[in-house]
């Protein structure tokens, strides 16, 4: 079997690419109240801190998607393994919860190929060279590919003559709002096919105190993630960040349905930005929001099911129900 890796960020990370990150931190930086998309933090660096955070007993939403697909392997088994398939997983990240399906199914002698897709090269490169390690001598292929999740898929080409898998795991999908995520999952379903699956990671609502013990950990891992912003804005754009002038936190805004962490200016300071010639002033405890994790409940998942395209066909859960991953297929 073949173990291959492939960056298509050759191609996309051109001037528009660089104009496309500046664009946000400028529009970002000149609202008011100050938001940046935590798509930016995710640069190798920010990948793996991110994977710290995933290994936090206070994260509760990988410890209980890991639960999840150690619980119902089987289950997702049976449902994907009528024929050769192709697994997809958008943002793949180091894939260690979709170890968990990729050994079973070797276990049952299943022929497939895995296709972890994810912006940062490093994570791609290391995950396929860890699987090859561990399963050359088994029926797997893996093809990486260190891309844009639909530059990806675009460049693999889903034909019809096998099932495609797509894996969107570990509530990315709470990253966007209602709105986005059903722009997201439209623009997904057109790209595949009829009787594709899609299996998705909702983090799901709960008791505001257990959300906040989640993203504000002892560690201060959170908070290592969410600083790394400012360091990625200071060598890409050659801004003057510092970052021991910012401390981070969570909360949960019932407003807005989504846990919010914020990077807060502990003084009042101006900071420039010499690669676009701009200076943004902060006052003293003035927030910039960095990441937004909505929190579903199950008539949304059910509506957002239904109105991108899609037919649930089982809905997996924790012994807490905390969390759940939705098997939904593609209608068409």
């Amino acid at each position: 079997m073949s173990f291959a890796y492939y960056d298509l960020r050759s191609e996309s990370i051109t001037p528009s690419s660089d104009n496309q990150f500046t664009q946000a931190i400028v529009e970002g930086l000149s609202r008011y109240p100050k938001r940046l998309p935590s798509w930016l933090i995710f640069d190798d660096r920010g990948s793996k801190i991110f994977t710290e955070i995933t290994e936090l007993e206070e994260y509760h939403p990988a410890q209980c998607e890991l639960e999840i697909l150690h619980t119902h392997k089987q289950v997702i088994t049976d449902i994907v393994s009528k024929d050769r398939f192709r697994i997809i997983e958008l943002g793949a990240g180091d894939g260690q919860k979709t170890l968990v399906l990729l050994t079973h199914f070797i276990q049952n002698q299943l022929k497939f190929t895995y296709v972890p897709i994810d912006i940062s090269e490093g994570a791609v490169k290391n995950l396929v060279t860890s699987l090859e390690a561990q399963f050359s001598d088994n029926e797997m292929s893996v093809k990486g590919l260190a891309a844009d999740y639909f530059d990806g898929l675009t460049a693999i080409g889903l034909n019809k003559d096998q099932r495609n898998i797509v894996l969107f795991l570990g509530s990315t999908i709470g990253n966007m709002e209602l709105p986005e995520a059903g722009k997201f999952l439209r623009k997904l379903r057109s790209a595949l096919n009829d009787g594709d699956y899609v299996i998705i990671g909702f983090d799901l609502m709960k008791h505001p105190k257990i959300l906040y013990s989640a993203y504000n950990d002892p560690m201060g891992v959170f908070e290592k993630f969410n600083l790394h912003l400012l360091d990625i804005i200071n060598n890409r754009l050659g801004a003057n960040f510092t970052k021991h002038h910012y401390v981070q936190q969570g909360q949960y805004n019932p407003r807005t349905h989504a846990v919010e962490s914020y990077l807060y200016s502990t003084r009042k300071q101006v900071v420039s930005i010499n690669a676009i010639e701009k200076k943004f002033s902060f006052d003293a405890w003035e927030p910039i929001q960095t990441e937004h994790s909505y929190k579903y409940t199950h008539h949304e998942i059910e509506t957002l099911a239904t109105n991108s395209g899609y037919a649930i066909v089982k809905n997996l859960f924790d012994t807490n129900y905390y969390f759940m991953n939705s098997i939904w297929e593609v209608k068409k």
